[in-house]
């Protein structure tokens, strides 16, 4: 039974470290910290302030799409009761959990569309496009 529990915990453990990700995480072309997929955001990760305005509000991010120049930095607010994330696809940073009020900003170093969803509810889908 000692073996069976190494193991297992084990296999756990490699397949936490190759998953990677959760807040701070950080990887994508021009994400400060490392290479990674095509159309994560070219940003710190979840670092910054001010900037471009995004509300969460009735499940939904308002505007769905920001645009902001390269060195630009977006904000998210969530003022829905529910937890909200601010994830970026194709392997980018998850911003965290956004309780009511809460916030959290991303600054953009490199030009590209970059994609979001609230990874707790999916139809949740908004977009950065950094000129």
């Amino acid at each position: 039974m000692r073996v069976v529990r190494i193991s297992m915990m084990s296999g756990i453990l490699v397949l936490a470290a190759a998953c990677g990700g959760g807040p701070g995480a950080t990887g994508g072309p021009g994400v400060t910290g490392g290479p990674g997929a095509n159309g994560t955001p070219a940003a710190a990760a979840c670092t910054g302030s001010g900037g471009t305005q995004v509300g969460i509000a009735d499940n939904t991010f308002n505007p769905q799409s920001a645009t902001v120049a390269v060195g630009g930095t977006v904000t998210w607010t969530n003022a829905d009761a529910a937890t909200h994330t601010v994830t970026f696809n194709d392997s980018g940073p998850d911003c965290g959990r956004l309780g009511k009020d809460a916030s959290v900003s991303q600054t953009f170093t490199a030009a590209g569309t970059f994609t979001y969803i609230c990874a707790i509810h999916s139809s949740m889908r908004g977009s950065v496009v950094v000129q």
